[in-house]
């Protein structure tokens, strides 16, 4: 069983990878035959084959729990009507022509379009690419799901799912918290049920939605001692916004403070140490990401809480920047500061401070508030389990 199970993943890996591989020999016009919308929908549709043999272990688990434990055949239930229940209120706002809702998708649906019709890199009204203002690699693998059966649907469905997925892992992680079936049905629904999650989904879509979910079972992986699970989830987090990379710095500090019992002193130390690197290095890279699609003229550090907040970031991180790129005269830029006048350290620290307290409305605040229903777990002290 054992060796099916991994040659499923084998060739659910190869069916995963063909997508890109045709879908960037046809983009590139090295073979343009291949850049056709219904040979590219197919492949899209082998992927998400692959995708599906490349879990299947996860599946059939899955499957075995629900046969065997009334409780988590309930989540089940419970979860694919909250689901399909959000789905489709979510959808009722675009039939409804709710412009706040479809402009912002819109972006989305004419990336996917523009990658897949008419040779242009993930391009919309907005901007000639997604890419000049957020540094989202996460795209990359929502394409080809969209591009499954493209609609609005669609699209609603990836990130309800997606948003909904730490709700089965929860179960796990509740029963080794609680040793209850029952309690670890509650702490699966608090996540599913959070009205954060019931209610903002049926807005627009969005990849910073996506970032919550992703460190949710980061967090899952690392409670539970799931290594290879941890780095998969923190990865897939890091791809969502650019702004993610600082929630991974804060996990690293996290990691140094508590105690795992599935760790050693020193083993925790690495851990904390490489997370922090790890962090850091996507940082940068999505620094360079936007800084380079947008020539100069974004700088990542304005999206994360407005420009005034890291004003004397921005300032340094573009004078880095314009060394490299050789940007100096495109990469002028509202905020950025004089480097050559001294900065007092006490102006900065209270501007910034200011800045914190007026501007809190963002969509770190976002992330946050999806993020409420995962308290219980620091009260439960999961990280001595």
């Amino acid at each position: 069983m054992k060796i099916q199970v991994k040659h499923l993943q084998v060739i659910g890996a190869l069916l995963f990878i063909q997508f890109y591989i045709i879908w960037t020999l046809g983009f590139i016009n090295y073979v343009p035959q291949l850049y056709n919308y219904d040979i590219l929908r197919a492949s899209a549709i082998l992927l998400a084959v692959g995708l599906l043999m490349m879990i299947s272990k996860y599946l059939i688990n899955i499957i075995n729990n629900a046969t065997t434990d009334k409780y988590f055949r309930a989540l089940i239930l419970i979860y694919a009507a909250t689901t399909y229940y959000i789905t489709y209120n979510a959808v009722i706002q675009y039939y409804q022509l709710n412009l706040d809702v479809s402009l912002d998708t819109a972006t989305y649906m004419q990336s996917f379009a523009s990658a897949t019709l008419y040779h242009r890199f993930f391009s919309s009204f907005v901007a000639y690419t997604f890419f000049f203002n957020h540094a989202s690699p996460i795209l990359f693998l929502i394409y080809p799901l969209y591009l499954t059966y493209p609609g609005i649907t669609t699209l609603t469905a990836i990130q309800v799912i997606l948003t909904t997925l730490p709700t089965i892992p929860l179960y796990k992680l509740g029963q080794k918290l609680f040793n209850d079936r029952k309690y670890a049905l509650a702490t699966a629904i608090i996540y599913l049920a959070y009205p954060w999650t019931t209610t903002y989904l049926t807005g627009p879509f969005e990849v910073v939605v996506l970032t919550a979910p992703f460190l949710a079972l980061t967090l899952y992986n690392l409670y539970m001692g799931n290594k290879w699970g941890y780095w998969i989830s923190l990865t897939l987090m890091m791809m969502t916004i650019e702004f993610s990379p600082i929630i991974g710095i804060f996990l690293a500090l996290y990691i140094l403070a508590i105690k795992l019992d599935w760790l050693k002193t020193k083993q925790r130390i690495t851990l904390g140490t490489e997370t922090l690197a790890y962090s850091i290095a996507w940082l940068i890279t999505a620094f360079l990401m936007v800084y380079y699609f947008s020539h100069g003229t974004i700088n990542i550090f304005q999206n994360l809480w407005g420009s005034a907040l890291a004003g004397p970031l921005i300032g340094m991180s573009n004078t880095i920047a314009k060394a490299l790129f050789h940007l100096a005269s495109q990469a002028k830029t509202n905020n950025t500061i004089d480097l050559q006048t001294p900065i007092n350290a006490t102006n900065v620290a209270i501007t910034l401070m200011n800045n914190v307290m007026t501007g809190f409305n963002t969509k770190v605040q976002t992330v946050v508030l999806l993020m409420a229903p995962l308290l219980f777990l620091n009260l439960a002290e999961p990280q001595n389990l």
